[in-house]
């Protein structure tokens, strides 16, 4: 099974991830899924009585892989999920689409995007493979830059690095130095500017992302120059593109 992923990297995954299905009557199914990255020996924690009834049985798989719930229920929608695994720093993974009722097609699908999920993250784990990870030294530095400008400025720098991020996204791999920096920002500008929703806009697929980011920019102009006639405009557009 080929997940799609839409928050995080499938070739690092976290480890915890909101995995959703779309039914065919428009509703939205989700789960969170948990992969625990300590093994564990499961007879440690059983009584004799127990380790007698299950000898011979692999049960370790079904203690280090979680859905919660098993079986995925209904959510508000894929903006709510969005949020949440901004919230949570999930990722995000969409596994497929379902007949309305098909209750059989949704376990066994949530079974097999759950080991698909668990299999992409042993890979990263047990081959010890070198990702780039933003590091907390990296990013203080970021933060120390940027703080000697003035707010003018840190926008000037928020929009530059906005489209480097699109063209990156383009070629279909994220800078992630550029969306380090660009966090880095979405710290020091003030909530108003909605940095931190600029960045997750950024990743929409196809013409959405690219629209997102340019309203979302405009937006943090016409707040910083005192333009605020024209604000309930673009909210109202920000609001439709995210659909």
């Amino acid at each position: 099974m080929t997940l799609q992923f839409e928050r995080g990297d499938p070739n690092a995954p976290v480890g915890h991830a909101l995995i959703y299905f779309r039914r065919s009557d428009g509703a939205v199914l989700a789960t969170a899924a948990i992969v625990s990255p300590i093994s564990m020996d499961v007879d440690t924690f059983m009584p004799p009585f127990l380790r007698e009834m299950t000898q011979g049985m692999d049960i370790s798989d079904a203690m280090s892989l979680v859905a919660l719930p098993p079986i995925p229920q209904e959510v508000a929608g894929e903006d709510w999920l969005r949020l949440l695994a901004h919230r949570r720093q999930d990722d995000l993974v969409f596994g497929g689409t379902i007949g309305a009722g098909d209750m059989h097609s949704l376990m066994a699908g949530t079974a097999e995007a759950l080991r698909a999920y668990a299999d992409l993250y042993s890979v990263v784990h047990e081959t010890d493979v070198a990702v780039e990870v933003p590091t907390p030294p990296a990013l203080e530095q970021d933060r120390e830059r940027f703080s000697g400008m003035n707010q003018r400025e840190q926008l000037d720098a928020l929009s530059s690095l906005t489209g480097r991020l699109l063209d990156t996204l383009r070629s279909g791999v994220a800078d992630l130095e550029v969306e380090r920096q660009m966090r880095a920002l979405a710290g020091l500008l003030a909530p108003k500017y909605r940095a931190d929703e600029l960045i997750e806009a950024i990743h929409q697929p196809g013409d959405r992302g690219q629209r997102l980011a340019e309203l979302y920019i405009e937006r943090a102009y016409k707040l910083y120059n005192e333009d605020y006639l024209d604000l309930e405009r673009i909210d109202r557009e920000i609001e439709a593109a995210h659909g």
